[in-house]
Formats: C-alpha cells, structure tokens, sequence
C-alpha cells in the first residue's frame, strides 16, 4: 500500500496496516521526521479508533526517529491505554532505541526487538487476564 504522502518530503516514508484477529500492525519504512508526525499520529488513532484486539508499531525499517515522532509514539500509546488496547513498539534500530532510552520513555512505552517477541508479550497478557476472569 502507498502512502500519500510519499513523495512529499525529502524522504521517502511509507505506512502499512495489517490486521489480523490478535492485532493490528503498523508498519513504518523511511525516516520519520517532523513532516510525517501528524500523519502517523492521524493512522495510529483511526486504528485505535476500530478497537483491535492490540496495537504493534513496527519501527523495525526505520533509519531516523524524530523527537515528534516520539511525542506521537506517547500520545498514541496513552490512548490505546485509555481504550484498553496493548500497545507496543517493535524495533531494534538504534534511531528508534537510543533516543527512547536517552529520553527515558521506556518505563512509557513498551518496546519490543522483533514481532515475534511482542506477540509473545502479547500472549502473556492474554494469560494473565484469562487468569484473572
């Protein structure tokens, strides 16, 4: 899926949704300035908007992280908090992690190196909450 925005800014950015019954993906490929920040923050909010059982962003393809970016990280992770809906952040890039970890957002936001290990995350919260119905 193209964005539409692509093109409009030096970089070249792209955004994938993919939905399934355990989750829906986000999937950002580019460098994510300032330019895209209201953009992501838009896509991100109409997902939460549709209730999905949990929200991954999969920053994995990313080479640049905006302090903006992160602000929309926040902002978008306090809501799908507010819905109820687990949200995590999916990347091993050093442009995503330094500055989460610089800034210390990663008692805020819960970040995760690969799919497969947020889906196990996932699971455990699925467990917890079935243990506690």
């Amino acid at each position: 899926m193209r964005d539409p925005l692509q093109g409009y800014h030096r970089h070249d950015v792209t955004f994938t949704v993919t939905s399934t019954a355990d989750s829906t993906v986000v999937s950002a490929t580019g460098s994510l300035d300032s330019t895209v920040a209201e953009h992501l923050l838009d896509r991100l909010s109409d997902e939460i908007a549709l209730r999905p059982s949990a929200l991954l962003v999969d920053l994995t393809r990313v080479g640049f992280c905006s302090a903006r970016i992160l602000r929309a990280l926040l902002v978008a992770s306090a809501e799908a908090h507010a819905a109820g809906i687990p949200c995590a952040i999916v990347s091993d890039q050093h442009a995503v992690r330094r500055p989460i970890s610089l800034l210390e957002l990663d008692h805020l936001l819960q970040v995760h190196d690969n799919l497969t290990a947020a889906r196990k995350w996932l699971a455990v919260l699925h467990e917890v909450d079935v243990a506690h119905q």
